[in-house]
Order: structure tokens, then sequence, then C-alpha cells
């Protein structure tokens, strides 16, 4: 069968235009919730243990970052600003009810601070809660309405919900405030292609990859895009950029196929195996099934 992200035909990319720790490298991937083990070198205050998670975070140790900064909230629970990076740590891992707990804690000290909002929504996004996280998302921009970032998050809850109006709207903030944010125009293709606006989908993506968005993703979303307008051959050009020249032959063999053009499926599908014996079963699959339909 097709590869999970043509199975699909579109895709969100929001985790690609979320950026939880700028700089922080996942030298480390150990539980984050496990043992201290040795400090190794003797702190005294709150503030010297957030010190030294800081420069463990932007060395890329994450286990040694949290660790600290759990000593930290130890000795003072309510520092609230290692509760954030504690929080980030936690939504890094996907751990994103512990994440919640921390954020929580900061906007009970203050209910407008537009950064735990923000990370409260993105929690709640990577839950599926796509209710709560606009609430924390449009909660964020009434306190600061020039947060690119968040704009583009709440395009994508509200895609979600299939309120592609609302979502366009957001992403297009986003771009006023962010031009080169090629994510965002990736972003907005998803959004005007779920809406059937495949001219406009179609032209976000282009643009998208302008802006130096390259990876697999948005060009097998612009070869679906553009075989939706008929243009297979601008198609299979794009699916070559986004794998091998088997897996273009298979992937637009599939595509023919879910438009019912069986002949031209069928032969994409041998060029698929003449090309890579090793995609033989793969493609196999696929061309059994466009002869199938040749026969109905």
């Amino acid at each position: 069968m097709i590869e999970n992200t043509m199975r699909k035909s579109i895709v969100f990319l929001w985790l690609a235009a979320t950026v939880l720790l700028p700089g922080c490298a996942a030298k480390s991937t150990g539980d984050l919730s496990s043992k201290y083990g040795n400090p190794g070198e003797v702190m005294n205050t709150a503030g010297e243990y957030e010190r030294l998670g800081d420069i463990n975070l932007r060395g890329g140790d994450i286990s040694t970052a949290f660790i600290n900064y759990s000593r930290a909230l130890q000795l003072e629970p309510e520092r609230l600003s290692v509760a954030y990076k504690t929080g980030r740590l936690f939504l890094l891992k996907g751990m994103t009810e512990e994440a919640r707990i921390e954020f929580e804690k900061i906007i009970r000290n203050d209910p407008k601070d537009a950064r735990a909002h923000e990370a409260m929504g993105r929690a709640y996004l990577l839950d599926g809660d796509n209710e709560q996280a606009v609430k924390h998302f449009t909660t964020v921009l009434g306190i600061n309405e020039l947060l690119w970032e968040t704009h583009s998050l709440l395009g994508i809850a509200y895609d979600r919900q299939k309120e592609f109006s609302l979502a366009v709207d957001h992403y297009k903030r986003a771009i006023s405030l962010k031009p080169d944010a090629g994510a965002v125009y990736s972003n907005l293709g998803v959004s005007y292609y779920l809406n059937e606006q495949y001219d406009r989908a179609k032209d976000a993506f282009v643009t998208a990859i302008e802006k130096g968005e390259h990876g697999s993703r948005v060009y097998n979303n612009l070869a679906v895009t553009l075989a939706k307008l008929g243009n297979y051959r601008a198609a299979y050009d794009a699916l070559k950029k986004a794998g091998s020249n088997a897996t273009a032959h298979n992937n637009i063999g599939y595509l023919y196929l879910l438009d019912g053009k069986n002949e031209e499926a069928v032969l994409a599908f041998e060029k698929a195996i003449e090309l890579s014996p090793a995609f033989y079963a793969k493609a196999h699959e696929n061309l059994n099934a466009a002869k199938d339909a040749l026969q109905e």
C-alpha cells in the first residue's frame, strides 16, 4: 500500500511550526521522572539550580536540565520560571498531563500569563482537545495579538474543527507577522485543500517550498493537490522530490487509482516494480488492485 503520508492524502505540518525549546538538542531521551542521581556539584539555592539547568539545556542535555529544575522546585515550589521550563520539558517528551500541571500553577498565579496559556494550548493540541486549545490560544492573542506562532497554532486547531475560514484568517495573520515562515504557508495549503480550494492550496504549497520548506510532506501534499487539479505530470515531479523514483511511480499510480485512471495506474505500478525489485511487494499489491479495477 502507499506510504503513510500518501495514504492519508494530506497531512498537517503543525509540529514543524512548533518550536518548543529553541536551541535544545535532544541528547538524552531518558525518562524525565527517573531518579535524580548524583548532582555532580553542590548547589545552595533554587536560583543556582535553575541557572545550571539552563546551561544543561543550552548544551542539549535535557535529562540533566530536568534534574536541576526539579531540585530548584524542591527548594522553592512556587518558582514559576522553573515551573514553566519544567512544563516545556514535559511537553517536549509528550508528557502532556504533567506539563499541564506545571502551566496551571503559573496561570493560577497570573491568569494573563501569555506564555503559560500558549504552552497549555500546545499541550491540549497534542492531546487532540481542540476546543481547549482554541480557548487558550485565543486568550494568548487577547493579551498580545502579535504572536505569529500562536496565530498559526490556532489555525491548526480551527482546521481540526473544520472551521476552515477561521483557520485561514489566522494563518494569514501569522504570515503577515512572519512572512518567511514556510511551515505556515504549508499549513495554509492544508486548510485550502481540506476546503477543496485546490488552486489556492497549490499556490500555498509552492510558496512554502520557496520559503524553504523542503520536507517530504510538503512535496507529497503538493502532489496530491496537483493530482486533484488534473496535473499528474507535475504531481509526479513533486513526488520525485519527496522520495525515490520507484516510490514516486508507486504513489502517482495510487493517485491515478483513486481517480479511476486504472490504465495509467497499472503502467505506474509496473514502472515502480521495474525500477526497484525490492519495492515489488508494495507496488505489486497496488498493481493487482489496478488490474482488478480494469476488469470491473
